[in-house]
C-alpha cells in the first residue's frame, strides 16, 4: 500500500540491463578475437599441447556468456513492459518475473563443496 510505480525506474532498470548485454556482447567478441592463434576451432592450436583445454574452455565461457546475455534480454524486456504498464497488475509482473528463473538455470558456485565444514 502506498508504494508507486515509477515508469522512469522501470525504464532506467531495463536500460542498464540492456547496457549490461552490449557489455557482455563486447566480452564475447574479445573472447573470440583472442583466440585467433591458438585457433578455438583449430585442431593444432598453434602447437600448443594445452590447446584442447583452451577450446574447451573458451567454448565453456561462449555458452555461458551467451546464456547470461540472453538472461539481460529477456529481464530488459520485462522491465520496460513493467515501466509501460503491459502488465494487468502486480501478480502478472511478479508472474512474469518468476518465469525468468525457469528459462534460465544459473550455474554451481565455483571454488568445491564445503562437504559440510
Amino acid at each position: 500500500g502506498g508504494v508507486k510505480s515509477s515508469k522512469n525506474a522501470w525504464s532506467a532498470a531495463g536500460r542498464s540491463v540492456g547496457k549490461l548485454r552490449g557489455d557482455i556482447k563486447t566480452a564475447l567478441t574479445k573472447l573470440e578475437e583472442e583466440q585467433t592463434g591458438l585457433g578455438a576451432g583449430s585442431e593444432s592450436g598453434g602447437g600448443i599441447e594445452s590447446a584442447a583445454a583452451q577450446r574447451e574452455l573458451c567454448a565453456s565461457w561462449k555458452r555461458y556468456l551467451n546464456g547470461v546475455s540472453g538472461k539481460c534480454g529477456t529481464l530488459q524486456d520485462r522491465l520496460e513492459k513493467a515501466g509501460d504498464h503491459h502488465y494487468r497488475n502486480d501478480e502478472a509482473i511478479k508472474s512474469a518475473f518468476d518465469g525468468i528463473d525457469g528459462l534460465y538455470k544459473d550455474t554451481k558456485p565455483v571454488g568445491g563443496e564445503s562437504r559440510g565444514r
